[in-house]
């Protein structure tokens, strides 16, 4: 596959006696690729394809233009969505210009449109709803159905019309590939773009997964394919396509997943968990199946890029240490500087729960920058550090849920008129523990990797890190203690908003601390070269 620059010629139409093959030509980031019929270009992240879109929302093998019977198609793997005109679509016939967005309706564009290759071997670019071009296309298919009619009266190799109503090529030995404009009986009616063969759909070859128009006016003689079991067995494979949803590579999307496992769960926690005498099973099946759910939002909130084989066993030793350091650090540190009982003096809640909490949890993401930094010459962005500490958070909030929602259960704990408050409670622990605990954490880790980063001021930093999220944290649990809770919500929001803040403006932070002598040092983001033609613009 050869870049090619665009080349727009005039062309009025096709010369007498000249060939006109149908190219494709793509254009992406203000380059040009050019197809000859036949191949298959392939577009997604991945760097094995024909056009490379390196965007995170993008998948890997997101789609792909292929070769058909009647041009080229574009077909969307199932893996990402994929709109044309604002539009998710399966499959697109690329008969006019198409501005196509992979993964939103906002997302990176790509213009897919037709080439024209004459005898000359110069190419011109096709654009729909232009009349030239449009006369130029209709003298194409005149050349070309007279060359194919002629062909076909000299009984030279072509597609009989068996073959198509059959919905399967002929051997390759005999097999030579015209444009539409050589079956005559298909002459008068056109093809929606975005429709797709019903031979295809029938055999499972292409996904059903999105709605696609279907033939704008179709012939008589193709209204009854023949398909096994007559109209009603067409009738159910198109209305209930198992064949096709089979073949459907959107099965391996994580989002379907997701709500095919969180559509089952509860049922299963019901039945598994209904004879159990293990008061902490309840908290530990619903912590640990709301946790997930919490780490993808906090992932698409701070989209700290590809989770790599490096931050996955990063994820694991983070969570094996907060889990082992509560027990064995936490809680006996808690007993000792236990002074809370009375709600007027809010510091005990400060130092004896807020800074040991959140100490346990930011030591973890602390040792394993300093690791990876020292050991390994490793700098990870701090947005990575930020979405470890949601992580070490969610594994210290699961973990207290257990012990809170396996004392809330213990015999006595509580009465009849009491079950609403203990429901609710319980409800707040298994949903919202684990949440409160990552964005406290989430804070630490983000400084912490600050610090990491800036050899200069790394201990303020690390410690502004630590204490911000421990004065919330020690305010939250004090606040639960007064008569009136609404100064707990209104905290839970401060502390919400400021990590949200976060998300929003980690890189900004950064580069405004790398810019700053105060904070200089060594940083993984450096700031983009500015071209000599941008900064005379400025």
């Amino acid at each position: 596959m050869l870049a090619h620059a665009r080349r727009r010629v005039a062309w009025g139409g096709a010369r007498e006696g000249g060939e006109c093959m149908t190219e494709l030509m793509v254009t992406f980031a203000g380059q040009t690729y050019l197809f000859a019929p036949g191949q298959t270009v392939s577009i997604g992240r991945n760097p094995d394809n024909s056009i490379v879109v390196p965007d995170p929302i993008v998948s890997r093998e997101h789609a792909r233009v292929c070769w058909q019977d009647d041009g080229w198609t574009l077909d969307d793997l199932g893996k990402g969505r994929t709109f044309v005109g604002g539009l998710a679509v399966g499959s697109a016939v690329v008969q006019q210009p198409l501005e196509v967005h992979l993964a939103s309706p906002l997302g990176p564009a790509l213009l897919i449109e037709l080439a024209a290759t004459g005898p000359d071997g110069m190419s011109a670019v096709l654009p729909g709803g232009a009349q030239q071009a449009a006369q130029a296309v209709q003298a194409a298919q005149a050349a070309q159905a007279a060359q194919a009619a002629q062909t076909a009266q000299t009984g030279a190799a072509g597609r009989s019309w068996a073959a198509l109503r059959t919905g399967q090529d002929e051997p390759a030995a005999v097999v030579t590939h015209t444009s539409r404009a050589d079956r005559p009986s298909r002459r008068g009616w056109a093809r929606h773009p975005s429709a797709i063969h019903r031979s295809r759909l029938w055999r499972g070859d292409v996904s059903a997964s999105y709605p696609r128009p279907g033939f704008e006016r179709l012939p008589t003689r193709l209204d009854r394919p023949e398909s096994p079991g007559g109209d009603f067995a067409t009738a159910m494979h198109i209305l209930l396509p198992v064949r096709s949803w089979l073949k459907d590579p959107g099965w391996k999307q994580g989002a379907r997943l997701l709500v095919l496992a969180y559509g089952l769960l509860p049922s299963l926690f019901v039945v598994l968990f209904s004879a159990t005498t293990n008061r902490s099973a309840p908290g530990w099946a619903y912590s640990l199946a709301i946790a997930p759910l919490w780490a993808v939002v906090f992932w698409l909130l701070i989209r700290p890029g590809h989770i790599t084989k490096l931050i996955g066993w990063l994820m694991v030793a983070i969570v094996a240490a907060v889990l082992v350091l509560l027990p064995t650090v936490t809680i006996p540190l808690e007993n000792k500087l236990d002074n809370t009982a009375s709600p007027h003096n809010v510091l005990p809640w400060i130092y004896g729960v807020g800074f040991v909490e959140e100490t346990t949890k930011a030591l973890p993401i602390l040792v394993a920058a300093l690791v990876l930094r020292w050991a390994w010459k490793i700098t990870l962005d701090v947005r990575v550090w930020m979405f470890l500490g949601t992580i070490a958070g969610l594994a210290f909030g699961v973990r207290e849920s257990v012990l809170y929602t396996a004392s809330y259960l213990a015999p006595g704990s509580h009465q009849s008129p009491a079950a609403i408050p203990l429901i609710l409670t319980f409800a707040q622990r298994v949903f919202v523990d684990g949440f409160q605990h990552a964005i406290w954490a989430g804070i630490a880790a983000f400084f912490i990797g600050m610090g990491v980063n800036y050899r200069r001021r790394r201990i303020p930093l690390i410690m502004f890190g630590i204490t911000l999220p421990a004065v919330l944290h020690g305010l939250n649990d004090w606040a639960t203690q007064l008569a009136s809770h609404w100064l707990w919500i209104v905290i839970e929001a401060v502390s919400l908003l400021l990590f949200i803040g976060y998300t929003m403006s980690a890189a900004t932070i950064e580069r405004q601390v790398r810019e700053t002598p105060l904070f200089r040092g060594e940083s993984m983001i450096m700031d983009r070269t500015v071209l000599p033609e941008e900064r005379a613009e400025t």
